[in-house]
């Protein structure tokens, strides 16, 4: 990759210019505090926008999540980012497509709730390669829902896709899988065990409470660790995970000890049940809560990987770009000289890189350096190997004739 400050310094010039892509990949590096950039999202915002008005997909889906998730001093705004969302996905923009889908689903940004309608676009983004419509459509398909069969061999394969690509959700979800030989794969705890490590390491809660469990019991090749154990329902907990929560109430001993600083381990019949009820009164409420903050996340990471991919592009374009400039200005030269007829001795001295006057030793050092790097047998030119046996000879010619 090149330097991201090099990379800031060619999209100003061109966003001044009034570039669409300049504009937009200077915004995310401005979201992101990168170039030598501070991290400016009002700045990143108002250069989406102006991206977004040339019609841009990338810059009108990233100022869509802006406008969805209240960022950049933008207020936070649904009807807004299904806009945006809307004009990005009519270009083929497979993550617009997942996030105008994610709205549909839950009825927001002014669309009807319409799971078929969420299912359909999922379908579109996850054909095209982005991880959180496959972690969605592999959820879709693992309950039955948007219309779709309950298929979880479809399910299944779509979690890996996900997976594989990092999603926390997804390994999880895969790990589920393995655990219980769903969805057309072995039961096997120890892949479970790997996957759910993945994702608790990345922060997953659901994640980290089935790793919990696993340490608990002794599963999945890991030792039996109730301090493990303890540590991991506490974070999911944290999260506001209803099952680690009620594993920690639930618990005594060293549960108890780790985490209620110093709190009665004897405490009564009524202090339990009283903590149980409000824990199942908050139970529901926080599933939706995590729910959808969970499908956040993910698309927060499914932006990331959209990034990278999206660089790791822009990056081949440049390359690209960069021979195709060598091979213009190489035919450009060619061409001039064609068209010059005999070599004068101030295109010998531009082909040869000295300067007037050069000595004898001076030609012949400049002719040996360049030819080594453009002879034929090096993977060079014949055409610049020509050019340069010509440039010595006029440069060598003009020096006798001056002796």
């Amino acid at each position: 990759m090149s330097d991201d400050r090099e990379d800031a310094r060619l999209y100003m010039l061109d966003a001044v210019r009034g570039s669409a892509a300049a504009q937009c990949n200077l915004g995310r590096l401005h979201a992101e505090g990168r170039g030598g950039l501070t991290k400016d999202e009002r700045e990143a915002a108002r250069l989406f926008k102006l991206a977004a008005d040339q019609g841009l997909a990338q810059a009108q889906y990233n100022l869509g999540v802006f406008y969805e998730r209240g960022r950049g001093g933008l207020r936070q705004d649904d009807r807004e980012a299904a806009r945006l969302y809307r004009l990005a996905a009519d270009q083929g923009d497979a993550s617009a497509q997942n996030n105008l889908g994610f709205l549909y689903s839950k009825g927001r940004g002014g669309l009807p709730k319409d799971e078929r309608e969420a299912a359909r676009r999922y379908i579109y983004a996850a054909n095209l390669g982005d991880v959180a419509a496959q972690y969605n459509l592999g959820t879709l398909y693992a309950e039955g829902g948007g219309g779709l069969p309950n298929n979880e061999v479809e399910a299944a394969r779509l979690f890996k896709l996900a997976a594989d690509c990092g999603l926390a959700a997804a390994r999880c979800n895969l790990g589920r899988f393995y655990a219980h030989g769903r969805g057309g794969l072995p039961q096997d705890n120890r892949e479970a065990a790997r996957l759910y490590k993945l994702a608790a390491d990345q922060g997953n809660a659901a994640a980290q409470f089935n790793l919990a469990e696993f340490y608990r019991v002794g599963h999945g090749g890991l030792p039996r660790d109730q301090r493990e154990a303890a540590r991991l329902y506490k974070l999911a907990a944290d999260q506001g995970d209803a099952e680690a929560q009620a594993a920690l109430a639930r618990s005594r001993g060293i549960f108890a000890r780790l985490f209620r600083s110093g709190a009665d381990a004897g405490d009564g019949q009524q202090q339990r049940q009283e903590e149980q009820e409000r824990q199942r009164e908050a139970a529901e409420r926080e599933r939706r809560r995590r729910q959808e903050e969970e499908q956040v996340r993910q698309r927060e990471a499914a932006d990331r990987e959209r990034q990278r991919r999206q660089e790791e592009e822009q990056e081949r374009q440049r390359e690209a770009a960069e021979r195709e400039r060598r091979r213009r200005q190489e035919e450009e030269n060619r061409r001039r000289y064609e068209a010059s007829g005999d070599m004068s001795v101030a295109q010998a001295l531009e082909i040869l890189g000295i300067n007037a006057g050069a000595t004898e030793q001076d030609i012949r050092a400049a002719y040996n350096r360049l030819m080594k790097r453009v002879h034929p047998d090096v993977g060079g030119s014949a055409y610049f190997s020509k050019q340069l046996n010509a440039a010595r000879d006029v440069l060598l010619r003009q020096l006798r004739a001056h002796v």
